[in-house]
């Protein structure tokens, strides 16, 4: 027993020890090195960490895999550990979609509908495409799931959820709102259309040919997934277990290895499932009714970085991390897999980028604030980002503030340029000002702000009482009880924890949950509360009735 005690122990400090595989000649062997202690300075054999690929002209010209796949038995992370990879799934449900639709057997422009006959209440025609490129204006899986206290759901559960959305949040091609409802939609309208599961589908069509052996679509948060790096959250120089427990698959769901990962990159270059245009037809600018033109196809987004056309997708949910990054230009990709819960991944893929594309790379012009002749004032004031969530920007003595509406603490906001601001405790993200409005960006997503007056009411103003009962949505079968405590009013479910709802204006409240953002209470024709409208971050006057005091 001694000797397989240290014979284990012998093993463990092999495979703990990172896996490297590298492609000489592809790209410079200063350059590989330099990205292999890049991902050393973030990740540790010893902690969780993470799996990446560069593909260069179609050939992997590095992989290293490095940190724990599983803490407690101190598992190592390997070029064939599965990671869930999040939002990065919807590229592949796009490319499913668009090869039946090759196939004939649906087209993008049509009414989902005729797919999802439980929605044909719905006032407006909602296409696929719009499913994919997120215009389609249905409110949001995540936010309805915790509006009703549901911490655990099947994909069957979710899809039987989204199936009883009774109204949208705007009207289809109105706005673009990013979201998981639309492809978790698409993974039902397959599974109809091909009469099989969705996960079989994608195995025979592209996963099977790609030889991607190790991927695969999970439906059940429960099931056993072999090989599976863990999911984690830290707390307090500890560890806790962060697993999924909402299982949406098309938008999320997807299993895989950097290995794998590295067969479906290259498959952007040399095609060998679906066709080049799919890609293409992907990667195309999204214009809402407005004129607005948005930087996210069907599936996939796309910039220029530093002077550089790139297409990618990041993926993020629970401890889980993942992004996807091509240069079409350089014939060049890198993917990052990880189970570290943060941003690390980002600068991991950026710096191993300009790395690699060093002498291609524009310096950006650094800006001297000394220099400024902007007007801070003009940025001044009450910003909404959700309903009933708003921020408070204020102008000091040549120093601009964040605040959170309602509080007092006031943290300073770097000036990046004349309009633009870092935001300092919160990784990769800036607040960019435009006349009365100002877009919020975190990583690759942009929450647009705009400025707006809030006429708030002081607690001892408001007749509390007035506003309590128990209230119920038919549409979603989501009960909450409203109740005075102390000077407070209070709304609670027995799931979620209480909310603490603020006055603003007559018979609107607030509260600083995004998804149960504000309150509109209306009266019967008697004078008396009958129900309030809910609306939140990809949610929108969800109606709940009074049933009883």
């Amino acid at each position: 027993m001694k000797f397989i005690l240290r014979l284990t122990k012998i093993l463990m400090l092999l495979f703990l020890s990172q896996t490297i595989t590298a492609q000489n000649g592809i790209i410079e062997e200063k350059r590989l090195e330099a990205i292999d202690s890049l991902l050393k300075s973030y990740y540790v054999p010893a902690n969780t960490g993470g799996a990446i690929t560069i593909i260069k002209n179609g050939e992997t010209a590095y992989t290293n895999s490095i940190g724990l796949a599983n803490v407690e038995y101190q598992i190592p992370i390997t070029n064939s550990t599965l990671f869930n990879i999040a939002s990065i799934s919807k590229q592949f449900t796009t490319f499913l979609a668009l090869i039946l639709e090759d196939q004939g057997k649906l087209s993008f422009d049509d009414d989902i509908k005729l797919y999802l006959p439980e929605l044909k209440h719905l006032s407006h025609k909602i296409s696929i495409k719009q499913l994919t490129n997120h215009t389609h204006g249905l409110p949001n899986v995540d936010e309805l799931a915790t509006l009703k206290g549901t911490n655990q759901l099947t994909h069957h559960e979710v899809v039987k959820m989204l199936l009883n959305i009774k109204q949208a949040n705007f009207a289809p091609g109105d706005d673009y709102q990013y979201n998981n409802t639309g492809y978790v939609l698409l993974t039902e309208i397959i599974e109809r259309i091909g009469n099989k599961p969705f996960n079989e589908q994608l195995n025979e069509k592209i996963f099977s040919v790609l030889g991607m052996k190790n991927t695969q679509a999970v439906g059940n948060y429960n099931e056993v997934i072999h090989n599976k790096a863990y999911s984690y959250q830290s707390l307090n120089g500890s560890y806790i277990d962060n697993p999924v427990q909402i299982s949406t698959m098309g938008s999320s769901g997807l299993y895989t290895t950097i290995e794998d990962m590295a067969l479906w990159a290259k498959n952007y270059y040399n095609t060998i499932v679906g066709k080049p245009e799919f890609y293409e037809r992907m990667a195309t600018t999204t214009t809402i009714h407005s004129g607005k033109r948005i930087k996210y196809g069907l599936g996939l987004q796309f910039d220029n970085y530093k002077g550089i056309d790139i297409v990618f997708h990041g993926g993020g949910t629970n401890g889980y991390r993942s992004y996807i990054l091509h240069a079409p230009k350089y014939q060049l990709s890198l993917i990052i897999l990880a189970n570290t819960g943060d941003f690390s991944g980002l600068d991991i893929i950026y710096n191993a980028f300009e790395i690699i594309l060093k002498e291609d790379i524009e310096e950006e012009k650094k800006y001297d604030p000394n220099t400024t002749t902007t007007d801070l004032k003009q940025f001044e004031g009450t910003y909404e980002i959700f309903p009933g969530i708003y921020y408070t920007i204020i102008a000091e003595e040549e120093q601009l503030y964040f605040q959170s509406f309602g509080k007092t603490e006031k943290i300073p906001l770097p000036i990046l340029s004349e309009n633009i601001f870092s935001v300092p405790f919160i990784p990769h993200s800036k607040f960019i000002f435009y006349p009365n409005s100002f877009d919020f960006q975190i990583g690759d997503f942009t929450y647009p702000c705009v400025k707006t007056v809030v006429a708030t009411l002081k607690v001892n103003e408001v007749y509390l009482e007035g506003f309590t009962g128990i209230f119920r949505n038919v549409e979603h079968n989501i009960t909450y009880e409203i109740i005075v405590r102390g000077h407070q009013l209070v709304a609670r479910n027995g799931s979620n924890s209480e909310i603490i709802l603020n006055p603003l204006e007559n018979l609107s409240f607030y509260s600083d949950q995004s998804y149960f953002g504000k309150l509109d209470f209306f009266k019967n024709s008697k004078g008396a509360i009958k129900g309030f409208s809910l609306s939140g971050q990809n949610l929108k006057n969800i109606v709940f009735e009074k049933i009883s005091q």
